[in-house]
């Protein structure tokens, strides 16, 4: 995040939309943890949202620290090269830890959740910091858009449905 915002307040700002985007997803995910296990939606809530920022953590410390990258380059935008070896290099030892933690549990679910939520997390770290580079840039070639995105619909919609898919579960 360093090499990318230099403000303080675009720092919070930032991570303020990854614990909105953190619980927007957590929320689509209630029913499916409420149909295996029998767990608190406080418990879920506080373990999935700090699941979904271990996994931002570990983009950004990737980022910042492990892969040498020049803040030259990051300015103009994410290369794709380096966006498919973080990703993919993170699926693989996210994919070992789930099997270590199958193993050790034998609990597949449990190990398929951790999955997701790392992966995701990563992923939205990465999307909140591409978004923040192309605003910042306003290339007439990458057009904001100011009307409602498809994943914005399909969050409007989602999250109400989850929930009540969550409901009917539990009843």
């Amino acid at each position: 995040m360093g090499k990318v915002i230099d403000f303080l307040w675009h720092k919070v700002a930032m991570l303020a939309m990854m614990f909105y985007y953190s619980l927007f997803f957590t929320t689509i995910c209630l029913p499916l943890m409420l149909w295996h296990y029998r767990i608190q939606t406080t418990n879920y809530y506080i373990l999935s949202v700090f699941t979904l920022f271990l996994g931002g953590m570990m983009f950004n410390i990737i980022l910042s620290k492990i892969y040498p990258l020049k803040v030259e380059d990051l300015r103009e935008g994410f290369p794709k090269r380096f966006v498919i070896i973080i990703l993919f290099g993170k699926f693989v030892f996210y994919l070992i830890s789930c099997y270590a933690i199958f193993v050790l549990t034998d609990n597949a679910v449990l190990s398929i959740y951790f999955l997701l939520f790392l992966m995701t997390g990563g992923y939205l770290w990465f999307c909140i910091l591409r978004g923040y580079i192309l605003a910042r840039n306003n290339n007439e070639e990458r057009e904001i858009n100011c009307s409602i995105a498809w994943q914005g619909k399909v969050l409007l919609f989602s999250v109400p449905i989850s929930l009540l898919i969550g409901y009917l579960i539990l009843l």
